[in-house]
């Protein structure tokens, strides 16, 4: 059993905040899909040296595990995390390095080299990710595993990965790992790619039986119902109030300290081996790249405009390069305790990692709390966006004392 890990979370239970008004992640639209087969997805799905996982983090089990963590390989992850980052190597029995970022989320190199040399055992493996969709500056880091005989995996996870597309995200690692559900349309997902003629598991993923596949078609064609839907309604049908008049009318949540030595709930280690949903699959390969790049760019450029305008609150990344195709809109918020709720209590659709390991990471803990995850996907339709930006903009306008 790995070595108990202190975390904090945050526990909104007493909060009473309503369900979001607009999707998180991309709702299967019509507009979403092409008839034909796309061949930069069949190139990626279809490759020899490729893996269709259920979710990225099973995708990362197996990444791991072929680079030889486990008990006495730790791995090195980011200290700004997912839990789902850290549960793989958990699952494996390993024990987890953070190592830290600066304030852009790039590694602090230097201090990543020094926790190195005082490390007693040597590291398997090392997790780059690249957050919300933009490219990390990986040349030092591959560097720097190369001279320590650790593996590189890249985390894809924030990033619409296909080999075909320009830039060099997912060119370096051993291994990449992506979650494509996040960008396209669709049930499901986890992709494993080998680089530079790594193995793969000996045995593919294990497909769903016909009854979770026949519920999976169902649940794609439910949510493709409820975007037409959504998609139909005037903005005015999302209200950018929902009761609470002034700052403090509702409970601000609980953080708390804890230890454990296991993984989150959000791991099951009995579908580590279970492979995609095949609807997931076929929507996927019909999937228009070139709307998802186009509007993901034009609604990550709108939020940029917008949040200029905004009290207390800055964008983490103020610009978005031709080859970019963003996850998320990365907003720092000056008051958490304030403004997270005054966000949520409007009904926006509003992530963060708040359920995080315990560091030395000035950023990685600051951000816990401030950095807020907003959508900028490509099935957001004007109405959506316009109202996400007027709700946030009164939220944020709130007295923060």
């Amino acid at each position: 059993m790995t070595q108990a890990r202190e975390y904090l979370s945050f526990d909104p239970s007493s909060c009473g905040f309503p369900a979001a008004r607009a999707p998180v992640l991309p709702l299967p639209g019509w507009q979403s899909f092409h008839w034909q087969r796309q061949d930069p997805i069949a190139a990626l799905l279809d490759a020899p040296n490729a893996r269709f996982y259920s979710r990225g983090r099973y995708a990362l089990t197996q990444a791991f595990r072929l680079c030889g963590v486990g008990p006495d390989r730790p791995l090195l992850v980011p200290a700004y995390h997912c839990r789902t980052m850290l549960d793989p190597a958990i699952s494996l029995g390993a024990g987890v390095t953070l190592y830290p970022l600066r304030p852009d989320l790039q590694p602090d190199l230097d201090a990543l080299e020094q926790l190195l040399r005082q490390q007693p055992r040597r590291h398997a493996a090392l997790l780059a990710t690249h957050f919300f969709g933009f490219e990390q500056a990986l040349d030092a880091v591959e560097d720097l595993c190369n001279r320590h005989g650790i593996a590189l995996v890249e985390d894809c996870s924030h990033a619409m990965f296909l080999p075909s597309l320009p830039g060099r995200i997912g060119k370096r690692g051993r291994y990449v790992v992506a979650s494509p559900y996040k960008f396209f349309a669709i049930e499901d997902g986890g992709i494993l790619w080998a680089n530079h003629g790594a193995p793969l598991p000996e045995q593919d993923a294990q497909a769903p039986a016909w009854l979770k596949q026949c519920k999976g078609a169902a649940r794609a064609l439910q949510k493709a119902r409820s975007h037409c839907a959504r998609a139909a309604g005037a903005p005015n049908d999302l209200p950018a109030h929902t009761g609470a008049t002034r700052t403090g009318a509702a409970p601000a949540g609980l953080h708390r300290r804890h230890s454990s030595s296991g993984t989150s709930h959000l791991y099951d280690t009995s579908a580590e081996n279970d492979a995609g949903l095949q609807v997931s699959r076929q929507l996927m390969l019909r999937s228009d790249i070139h709307r998802i790049t186009q509007r993901r760019q034009h609604n990550y450029q709108a939020w940029i405009r917008a949040v200029a305008g905004m009290p207390h609150c800055r964008a983490l990344y103020t610009s978005v390069a031709p080859d970019c195709v963003p996850y998320m809109f990365p907003l720092w918020i000056a008051h958490p305790d304030t403004h997270f709720a005054a966000l949520k209590q409007r009904g926006l659709p509003v992530w963060r990692w708040d359920d995080m390991a315990v560091s030395d990471c000035p950023s990685a803990m600051q951000y816990r709390t401030h950095l807020l995850h907003l959508p900028c996907h490509q099935e957001l339709t004007r109405g959506q966006l316009d109202w996400m930006i007027r709700a946030a903009t009164l939220a944020l306008s709130e007295d923060a004392r």
